[in-house]
Parts: C-alpha cells; structure tokens; sequence
C-alpha cells in the first residue's frame, strides 16, 4: 500500500479549498448576484452593499468567493477577500485592502480614516472599482468598535456629491446582531439587503461530502454509508441546535481517512468515523449508567449487531431486537421487553443519552425500515463498559 493509499488530494478536505460546485446555495448566491449585478455592468453607479449571516460552516464564505468568479466577468471591477480573523481592527482590514491593490501603504502615521481616502483616492485617480468582502466582521467590532466599522460603511456620506463609488461592501457575521450595533446611519445606510443561510440539513451535508469525497479520495476508498453516517451527525436537523456545519463534516471524513491512512487499511471503515467524530464533535453521551436493566441490554444489543457487521455503519431494529434476545436468554432474563419498548428505549437513546443515531433506510432496502448506528463512541468501548455494568447489576439482584 502506498502512503496516499487513502487520500489522493489533501487539498480539497481543507477550509480553503474552493469546490467546483456549490451546494444548495443558489438562492443566495442569486440574491448577491441581483444586489450586485448593476454595481459590476455598471461600476460606480451606485453603492451595492449586503450583509451575509449565518452559524458557522453555512456556506457564507463559500458564496462570497464563488461570488469572484461572477464578478469577475467585469474587467472594470475587482474582489478583495479580508480574513477578518487575521485583520482584527479596521486599521489592519484597510490596509490589507491597499496592499491588495499593490499600493505601496505608510506602515504607521496615518488613521483608519485617512488610509481609506487615499484607498479611495487611488482608485479614482485608476478607474477603478471593488467589492471588498469582510469576513467574520464581528472581529473588528469586536477590536475597534462598532463606530470604526460604521466609519467605512457611512464612507461615502462624505463624498455624498461626487455619485462615483469605487469600492462596494459584502459584510459576513454570524447572525443579524451587528445591526444593533451600529448607530442608526450606519444601519440605514448598510441597508436591509440581509442575505440568510440556514444550517445544512442532513440531504445536504451528504452532497457537500459526496462532492469533496470525489475530489479529495480514492474511489474505492469510501462508500456512501460512512458519508451518511457523517451527514447523520453534522446535520441539522428540527429544533437541534449547533448541527448543519458543513465544514466540521468535512473535517471528521479529513480525520476519518487519515485514521483510516494511518492504519494501513484499504478503505474508510465505521470505526475510523467514530474516532474522527469522537475528536470532533463536543457531544456528551449522557450517563449510561443511568439507564434500566434492559435498557443497557438492547444498548449492548445494538453495539453486538454492529460489532458483527465491521464494515457497515447501520443495523435495522430487527437485528437488533435479535440480538437483544440472545442476550436475554445469555443472562438468564426469561422476561423481555416488548417490541413497543425498545423501540421507546431507541427514541431515549437518541434524544436523551445522545449515543445513537437513526435513519430510515432508502434504496437497496426492501420496504422502509429503520437503521440505527453509533457514530459517538468506539464499539469495543462501550461493550466493555456495558458488560461490565450488566455484570454488576445481575450479581447484586
């Protein structure tokens, strides 16, 4: 086996990597492109500007920089990308944008305020015209204030005569908060041009996966079960708060296949998932200990089942109510629970212990079933523990 047995293009498993296609995101990107559109065929006829928010790993930055390869169809008009994690105060955002455009900018003796007239002197005296993007701006309100960046956002009520705006704004926040705090001018000049985007649901952290997958692995490296049994974990789904990251998805299948890698295995297998999510994702599985007798039974039931399909991630609640069975008439327990019951310990194992997760099965499958995993926890750990909390239990009755 060689050394990239697993992973054929690192680069498209990293956060900088620019996907050839973007997923569910054309809505919003239609909205940059209808804000925008005027701005780039005609450059300076008016000030565009919009606000982009979103929880982390929504898409935002994706959009924006997809967003270059549109306004880039303007040879008039530039894009300029400001990490705002890396320029934290206004200061810094500014100059980034002069030395983006080659200028040769004083080191110090000049404010923010008098770096943006010779940024906007430069491009008027050039012809030319750019939309700046700042991302995750919430950094430099958060190191400058809210005043520093409503100073760039009212800019041009100082040049309220001239009607030529070289340069537009896209702001990215996590959420619509920035607006209380800007003073009134800076609000109603940024606008309502508030463009949302939603945590990814299950469906479509499994296409963004499946699209990086394809460039980033082998093709016989993975299979579409252990991208749906990362989609199951990272997206979001009704009322369940901190899902739809799509860039933690990406980064557990990265950890995934190198875990995998590492190992010398030939392909992604359920365990190596496990592992990635473990030093993921900050679930706390809820206290088994915590649960009855026969409840840690179909739990240790399920752990069995899967235990003996190493290769896949998902068993159908028939398999494990068989093997709750067997386990029963193993310790010695000739009363069992009901079909009714463990499938009310199934919904507690997921909404309550959080050490489970369910889909209903799709193609390939005869009828609709459930399947269930554990993508939380090592198998062979939670086997121990159970057993040895059975043991006990079992002994002291």
């Amino acid at each position: 086996m060689g050394e990239l047995s697993i992973i054929r293009n690192p680069a498209a498993l990293t956060p900088d990597f620019i996907p050839p296609r973007l997923v569910d995101r054309e809505e919003q990107m239609n909205a940059l492109k209808m804000i925008f559109n005027d701005y780039i065929k005609s450059p300076g006829s008016f000030y565009a500007r919009a606000l982009l928010v979103g929880s982390t790993g929504t898409g935002k930055t994706i959009t924006s920089l997809k967003f270059k390869e549109y306004a880039s169809f303007s040879s008039t008009v530039r894009f300029i990308y400001v990490p705002c994690w890396t320029h934290r105060t206004l200061h810094s955002a500014v100059r980034h944008i002069g030395e983006s455009l080659k200028m040769s900018i004083p080191r110090r003796g000049f404010s923010s305020d008098e770096l943006l007239e010779i940024i906007y002197d430069y491009l008027k005296d050039n012809d030319m015209y750019v939309v700046i993007v700042l991302d995750d701006v919430f950094h430099i309100v958060n190191n400058s204030g809210a005043d520093s960046l409503g100073i760039l956002i009212r800019f041009y009520d100082e040049h309220i005569g001239e009607h030529d705006y070289h340069f537009s704004l896209i702001l990215i926040d996590r959420d619509e908060s920035l607006l209380d705090k800007l003073d009134a001018g800076a609000r109603s000049t940024l606008g309502r041009n508030i463009i949302k985007f939603p945590p990814y649901t299950k469906d479509q952290i499994y296409e963004i996966l499946r699209d990086r997958a394809q460039e980033a692995l082998h093709q016989n490296a993975y299979n579409d079960e252990i991208l749906e049994m990362i989609s199951d974990v990272a997206g979001a789904r009704d009322n369940d708060g901190g899902r739809g990251n799509a860039k933690q998805a990406i980064e557990i299948l990265w950890k995934a296949a190198l875990t995998a890698q590492q190992q010398g295995s030939r392909r992604i297998l359920p365990e190596h998932v496990r592992v990635a999510i473990k030093n993921t994702l900050p679930v706390h599985i809820g206290e088994l200990k915590g649960m009855d007798l026969h409840e840690k039974l179909f739990l240790l039931a399920i752990v069995e089942a899967l235990r003996k399909k190493r290769d896949v991630p998902y068993i159908t609640f028939g398999e494990a109510e068989e093997e709750y069975i067997m386990l029963c008439e193993r310790y010695g327990l000739r009363t069992k629970r009901s079909h009714g019951q463990l499938w009310h310990y199934l919904k507690d194992m997921e909404s309550t212990w959080r050490i489970i997760e369910t889909r209903l099965s799709g193609k390939g499958m005869r009828g609709r079933t459930t399947l269930i995993s554990i993508p939380y926890e090592s198998l062979n750990v939670l086997a121990q523990e159970l057993t040895r909390m059975l043991d006990y239990e079992l002994a002291v009755r």
